[in-house]
């Protein structure tokens, strides 16, 4: 069976070889995802991904980063991973790291020891589902885990050797709460190590769950300043040593910068405060048109 799913990347492996993996969500239930519902979780087998890799052999170095698609392909057992690292240590035998996406919940499938050995052969980074630090939001968009789970699973990709990318999705928990997932995201990220965190805004696209919550009350959507509070307070809790990366085209503010340098920081904070000074509600609104984007 073919895959139907288009393949999408993070934006930072822009100069990475990219190759399917999978296609589909094992878990498929957040109320706020509009991207990989509805197609069936298919893996490609070995063989199909070495026919993809030799073809891309021209065009690569044997030291190129390598991402593999799909919502969760960490979901995939160990002896699978494997298969594909050997795959790809065959033909790109010196390559940087392999990268893909994973939940929580995938983590937390594998022994200490099976993380260890995947680090260990090159599968190295993950870009990770944690989505936020209030545990009310995660429950309201049905996320499948806590912040202890995440915090958890975390440090046992610290204690293995992994980097990973987290993501948070500002104005999850709804109208009048940005300010308490802003300080319990940065308290769950400040325990651990990120690489990068990248940020996008909630938005309720037709063909996610939040939509119709939104149309019967159940899920009331935050402005745009109350999204852009929540981001300030959020930056400002932030005490690690981490990269931060909102440039989406969802957010209303889209910032890049170490969040260790203080310097870098405090520029960031003026600006946001210069921002919701300076521009009134219905500015605000008009920056992202979100409404308009939730008819693509």
């Amino acid at each position: 069976m073919k895959f139907t799913e288009p393949p999408m990347r993070a934006p930072q492996e822009i100069r990475s070889l990219i190759l399917q993996a999978t296609q589909g969500c094992t878990y498929g239930k957040c109320n706020f995802c509009y991207t990989s519902r509805g197609y069936l979780f298919m893996a490609v087998k070995p063989e199909e991904m070495e026919k993809a890799a030799i073809a891309m052999k021209p065009y690569f170095p044997s030291t190129t980063p390598i991402y593999l698609t799909g919502a969760n392909p960490f979901a995939l057992p160990t002896w699978k991973l494997k298969q594909y690292i050997a795959v790809l240590r065959r033909h790109f035998p010196h390559f940087s790291r392999i990268s893909l996406q994973s939940r929580i919940g995938d983590i937390a499938k594998k022994s200490d020891a099976e993380l260890a050995e995947l680090c260990r052969l090159g599968l190295s980074h993950l870009y990770i589902g944690t989505e936020n630090g209030n545990d009310e939001a995660l429950a309201l968009m049905n996320k499948g885990q806590t912040e202890q789970e995440t915090v958890e699973q975390l440090k046992r990709l610290d204690k293995a050797g992994f980097t990973y990318t987290t993501f948070y999705i500002l104005g999850m928990a709804g109208r009048g709460k940005g300010q308490q997932s802003a300080k319990a995201t940065a308290a769950m990220f400040n325990q651990v190590h990120p690489r990068m965190i990248t940020s996008t805004a909630i938005t309720p696209f037709a063909r996610a769950p939040i939509a119709e919550m939104v149309k019967t009350g159940e899920f009331a959507m935050p402005s745009e300043r109350e999204m852009i509070e929540e981001l300030r307070t959020f930056l400002a809790e932030l005490n690690i040593d981490t990269f931060y990366d909102g440039i989406h085209y969802l957010n209303p503010l889209n910032y890049r910068f170490e969040v260790g340098d203080p310097l870098q920081k405090q520029h960031v904070l003026d600006d946001i405060d210069q921002v919701l000074a300076s521009c009134s509600d219905e500015e605000l609104e008009a920056m992202v048109n979100r409404k308009a984007k939730i008819s693509l």
